[in-house]
C-alpha cells in the first residue's frame, strides 16, 4: 500500500473500534398515536411513582459500536480510510 500524501510504501493497516452513547426514544408513531394522552395521564394520577422512576430509573441508553480501516503512514503519519 502506498501513501497518498508522501508516496512512502511504510503503511500499516489498522482497525479502530469507535463507540458511540445513543438514546433510545420512541418513535414517531408511538408519539402521534398514544404519548401525546398517555404520558399526561400517567404523570396526572401517578405523579410519585413517576418521578421516583424518571430519578432512579434505568437510562435508556444504548452503545453503538463502528469497526473501521485506517491506513497510518510511518513515515509522515498520514491517515486515511481504507
Amino acid at each position: 500500500m502506498v501513501c497518498t500524501k508522501c508516496g512512502s510504501n511504510n503503511v500499516n493497516v489498522q482497525m479502530v473500534t469507535e463507540s458511540k452513547l445513543k438514546d433510545k426514544h420512541k418513535s414517531v408513531l408511538y408519539w402521534i398515536f398514544i404519548g401525546w394522552w398517555w404520558r399526561p395521564i400517567l404523570w396526572l394520577f401517578l405523579t410519585v411513582p413517576m418521578l421516583l422512576g424518571s430519578l432512579f430509573g434505568h437510562k435508556k441508553q444504548k452503545i453503538v459500536t463502528k469497526h473501521k480501516s485506517i491506513a497510518v503512514c510511518q513515515d509522515c503519519g498520514h491517515s486515511w480510510n481504507v
